[in-house]
Order: C-alpha cells, then sequence, then structure tokens
C-alpha cells in the first residue's frame, strides 16, 4: 500500500514516513524514531483520534464496524512495520508490528499531554513551577520510541 493512498476501508496512510524513511541515509534507530516521530507531529488530527480510540472510538460501535476498522489498522501497521523494518531489519515482522503498535498508543497518549487544555495552559502559564510537567510532543515522542527500541529482546534471546 503506498504512502500517501488510502489503506483498507478508506483510511488515510498519507501520514506514513514511507518516502522520508527511504530519503534518510543514517541506519541507525536515532534517524527511525525521529522521523516517525516528526512524521506523526505533522499530523495533528491524526495524533488526537490515536489518543480518543480505544476510549471513545471503539465504543458503541457494532462487532462489524470493529472489525472492519481493525483489518485497516492491521493493514496500516503492517505498511508501516515494512517501513520500519526495512531500515531496521533486526526487528523482524513480529517485532516491528508490535513497535509501531506502541508507538502509535504512544503518539496519541503524548498528544493529549502535550497539548493541554485551555484551563491547564492557565495553569502552566500561572505557576512556571508546574512547567516540569510539560512536555514537547517531538522530543518526547522520540525519547520514548528510542525507550522502546533500547529496551527489545535480542535475537538470541527469543
Amino acid at each position: 500500500m503506498p504512502a500517501g493512498g488510502t489503506g483498507c476501508s478508506g483510511c488515510p496512510t498519507s501520514w506514513l514516513p514511507g518516502s522520508t524513511l527511504r530519503r534518510e541515509r543514517a541506519c541507525a534507530p536515532t534517524s527511525s524514531r525521529g522521523v516517525l516521530a516528526r512524521s506523526l507531529a505533522a499530523q495533528p488530527v491524526l495524533c488526537d483520534l490515536l489518543g480518543a480510540q480505544a476510549a471513545v472510538l471503539e465504543r458503541n460501535v457494532s462487532p462489524q464496524v470493529a472489525a472492519a476498522f481493525k483489518r485497516a489498522a492491521v493493514a496500516n501497521a503492517r505498511a508501516l512495520a515494512g517501513l520500519v523494518r526495512a531500515r531496521l531489519a533486526e526487528l523482524g515482522e513480529e517485532s516491528s508490528i508490535q513497535f509501531v503498535g506502541v508507538a502509535a498508543l504512544s503518539a496519541g497518549a503524548v498528544w493529549a499531554h502535550t497539548h493541554p487544555s485551555a484551563a491547564m495552559q492557565a495553569a502552566y502559564e500561572a505557576d512556571p513551577e508546574l512547567a516540569a510537567l510539560r512536555l514537547d510532543f517531538t522530543p518526547a515522542l522520540r525519547e520514548l520510541l528510542a525507550g522502546l527500541l533500547a529496551r527489545r529482546p535480542s535475537p538470541s534471546a527469543a
């Protein structure tokens, strides 16, 4: 499935960082995690939806709708996992799918925390001490992804 098109059930795949991953020359995990974090940062609506997916969007739908959505999600995860595996072949198919799944969940959570409500924004401005808990999306996600990659089991441990 080409980046920039649609996946199953018309789900957009334009956010998939395929062309960016192919253009990056460095094969290091630092390059791939940065590309993924920047690609997601450029898609605020997607990040909002990822944050609401399990708690809101997957509720009160028919089993058929839920299954169609998950099929599309699996197809998109496989496409992104393939791009990640092209840069980090040591992950293997299963590990790369798990990585992109956790990356998507993390992106939703990090997005919600890095885009505070008006009340929380006012609290940050009123009390600068609270800024210790304020994060920027791209660096926070990039570091989280680095931790995921650093903690993956080695092929010999599997």
